[in-house]
């Protein structure tokens, strides 16, 4: 099955003006072992051709910054200016990436696109939709409404309302909603409560005995009493979606597709791509909401479980050029492959941008934070108030899956269940997928869905602390540490693999366990510190004493914290037992749902 829609985000099409120069190469340096032989010389293999040379190790330590795709000149111009040895000798410098590129030591953006740029259209499986809830049914209600204004819901194979929530009210109000909904719509949504729910356990239960705890773990809400679920609903859309592609959506978000506020063309490769623009109030984020050309269910699958190469002609308008890669990481850009699918698709969001914290605007770009710093209620107001557009402006192709109210999963091929409970449930799955699928992508559209939570719902504040706790995302860090580009099991035995790392993790002593867990923060705080710095020397050149003040405090906090000894005690846990037991318990808990979950998928479906 396919979709019927060709969805093309190339909004220029006019002729380019003829130059006599071409374009300058975009090149980069990855992909090569680099082993040390002593202070004189070091061997660099080159793992795309199979060269190997001899070169100074102060040369090996300067490549290792010339990472990204960028013209020739340009990576002279930074070696020249940061590397003491060339005592900013830029001639010096250039001549020495030259004789790095006639050696064949360096990637050209233009062979990554000739690798890419070979479409191999794939047959899509159907699609289902659905909504996952708890305890909103205003906001319910108003999803609902946006689904039938959107139309085109017959092309779906289904439709689900999963409900997770914990009042008998809400669960009673929200099964109405769905039987007044199916009056209505030319497609019927079922209805998955508890009710439901209990009786798909039972049954996967009762014929899975052998894996009744992992079942329990990953979908018994008995398990989790006092936990807040995030990722329960999920991994029930998964069951509940086997072989098919799904799409799903936040309760409180509007179905609707609607264009970001700025265009542009081409295409992104990498994460760091998203934008930000910061309105006074709702009205004037209304008036800048220009609906799309299609609907969000549509917009979703048009490219959802296709071959990277199909993508990329279908989203850009024709053959990729190098140009697009300028300023991507070069080894994330040389591990994509025409026939990899497209495995998640995202979006960005109107209103609240669904973050876990405000200091997400410390990864924004200089323009959006340029924008930020101009915002005329203040930069503490237009991050708090939740009046903000967040996205991309092109489609941007990423490595690892992250936060979208709107998801689509490709759930034709193995993916992994969600962690049940906490936040970053986000994270981990999408570095549980990493692993299986190293050869697939996620890909942002560059349009977005409004995003309007309903009721007082606290938003992130500014004045929360700046240096993380960790939890699940330091797991998350460790799963992408593990990823082998060049590894070739299939992803049955990768989820094998996971679940005996999980193993592992609960029968590692307590005592390791905590400096393990010591160690992952003290490694985080490193990276953001060294983050942090950077931001802030790019901050003095900013008209701004209230952004510098903010980046300053961001360095101090984080400084305090790799001063401190850190313990496991202190994050928030529900158990009586030390938090330490706590996360073995866990670890082995959700092992064992790994190791049922491709029974659990093979039973439902």
């Amino acid at each position: 099955m396919t979709d019927g829609v060709n969805i093309s985000y190339s909004l220029n099409n006019d002729p380019k003006p003829a130059t006599d120069a071409p374009a300058p190469v975009p090149v980069a340096f990855t992909d090569c072992d680099l082993i040390r032989v002593n202070e004189q010389m070091a061997l660099v293999i080159n793992r795309q051709n199979g060269n190997q040379q001899l070169l100074n190790p102060n040369l090996v330590d300067a490549l290792t910054y010339c990472g990204l795709f960028k013209t020739a000149d340009e990576h002279a111009q930074m070696l020249a200016d940061t590397r003491p040895e060339l005592q900013g000798n830029l001639e010096l410098a250039r001549s020495t990436l030259k004789q790095l590129d006639d050696l064949g030591m360096l990637l050209h953006a233009g062979s990554v696109c000739k690798r890419l740029n070979q479409p191999q259209p794939l047959e899509l499986a159907p699609t289902r939709a659905f909504v996952i809830t708890c305890d909103r049914p205003e906001a319910v209600e108003r999803l609902l409404e946006s689904m039938l204004r959107a139309g085109n819901l017959s092309q779906h194979e289904s439709l689900y309302l999963v409900d997770d929530s914990r009042s008998a009210d809400n669960q009673a109000k929200n099964r109405d909603l769905v039987h007044g909904f199916n009056i209505r719509s030319a497609k019927d949504m079922q209805y998955f409560g508890a009710e439901e729910q209990a009786e798909l356990l039972e049954k996967l239960c009762s014929e899975l005995p052998e894996h009744e705890d992992g079942i329990r773990f990953l979908i018994d809400p008995a398990h989790w009493q006092g936990y807040k679920t995030y990722g329960r609903s999920r991994t029930l859309a998964l069951l509940l979606s086997v072989g098919y592609r799904a799409i799903v959506m936040d309760d409180d978000i509007i179905c609707e597709a609607v264009l970001p506020p700025m265009r542009d063309t081409g295409m992104a490769f990498g994460s760091g791509t998203r934008e930000a623009v910061f309105f006074q109030n709702d009205a004037e984020m209304q008036r800048s909401m220009e609906p799309a050309p299609f609907d969000a269910l549509t917009g979703h699958a048009s490219v959802l479980g296709q071959s990277l190469g199909t993508a990329i002609q279908q989203l850009y308008g024709g053959p990729l050029e190098a140009k697009e890669l300028l300023g991507a990481n070069a080894t994330m850009a040389n591990v994509l492959r025409p026939n990899g699918k497209v495995i998640i698709t995202q979006c960005g969001s109107w209103g609240d941008t669904g973050t876990g914290s405000a200091h997400w605007v410390l990864n924004l770009r200089p323009d959006s934070v340029a924008r930020l710093l101009t915002a005329p209620h203040g930069i503490t107001a237009a991050v708090e108030e939740g009046m903000i557009w967040l996205g991309n402006v092109t489609p941007s192709i990423v490595k690892q899956a992250f936060m979208s109210q709107m998801t689509g999963l490709d759930n034709s091929e193995l993916l992994p269940p969600y962690f049940p409970a906490f936040r970053a449930e986000d994270l981990l799955f999408g570095a549980m997928v990493e692993y299986m699928h190293h050869d697939a992508t996620t890909l942002e559209y560059p349009w977005g869905v409004p995003h309007l939570p309903v009721g007082g719902r606290k938003r992130p504040s500014m004045r929360e602390p700046i240096a993380g706790k960790g939890g699940i995302n330091l797991f998350a860090s460790h799963l992408n540490g593990m990823v082998d580009y060049k590894d070739t099991a299939n992803p049955q035995q990768k989820l094998r693999r996971l679940a005996d790392e999980a193993q592992r993790f609960a029968e590692r002593e307590s005592t390791e366990l905590e400096l393990d867990y010591r160690a992952a923060l003290g490694q985080s705080h490193a990276q953001y510190l060294t983050f942090l710095g950077s931001q802030l020397e790019q901050a003095k050149e900013l008209p701004s004493n209230t952004w510098q003040a903010y980046l300053e405090r961001g360095v101090k906090e984080v400084q305090e914290a790799l001063g401190k000894v850190h313990s496991s005690a202190s994050l928030e846990s529900e158990d009586e037992a030390p938090p330490v037991e706590t996360f073995k318990a866990m670890a082995e808990g959700f092992s064992r749902g790994l190791r049922a979950w491709e029974a659990m998928r093979a039973a439902v479906r």
